[in-house]
């Protein structure tokens, strides 16, 4: 994998106000588990990011953020039916005692619709509304489609 840079936003200052509702949005529960981990698989297959992980490598690694400190509640599954086909999935970092974006995804097939970049948005949202001042994220230098949703939505590198 290559170089990581750590990514940071100040909440509260020029976020806008809840979105919309949408019967398939919503954020996601212990149970979205292995639809998870095969969006992620899917999402991450033939990226910089990918390094030959297998489903069960996928499965091992939402078990582990699931296992964590995750912030449900400020997470979010966009559904084609019942499964996930993008999430937005955030957590505590405690080393640094703030939130972080563990996982923004989407399914191949449908990547650059702004499926991504709503669910982001969201979890923002949900960040800020909770009373948090500030979220950060970890992006892999070279993965251009993660570079720019961040930078829109405000994000800079550290």
């Amino acid at each position: 994998m290559g170089r990581r840079y750590e990514y940071v936003l100040e909440l509260g200052a020029g976020l806008s106000s809840s979105p919309p509702a949408d019967p398939s949005v919503r954020p996601p529960v212990r149970e979205d588990a292995d639809p998870l981990a095969e969006l992620m698989l899917d999402a991450y297959l033939d990226t910089i990011d990918y390094e030959g992980e297998t489903l069960e490598d996928a499965q091992g690694e939402v078990a582990g953020y699931l296992a964590g400190s995750p912030l449900l509640d400020c997470s979010w599954l966009h559904l084609a039916g019942d499964h996930p086909i993008s999430a937005s999935l955030v957590s505590l970092w405690g080393e640094r005692g703030c939130p972080i974006v563990s996982y923004v995804m989407t399914a191949a097939a449908l990547k650059g619709r702004g499926l991504a970049s709503d669910l982001l948005a969201r979890s923002l949202i949900s960040l800020a509304e909770a009373g948090h001042v500030e979220v950060r994220a970890v992006i892999t230098e070279g993965n251009v489609p993660s570079e720019t949703i961040f930078a829109r939505a405000g994000f800079r590198r550290v």
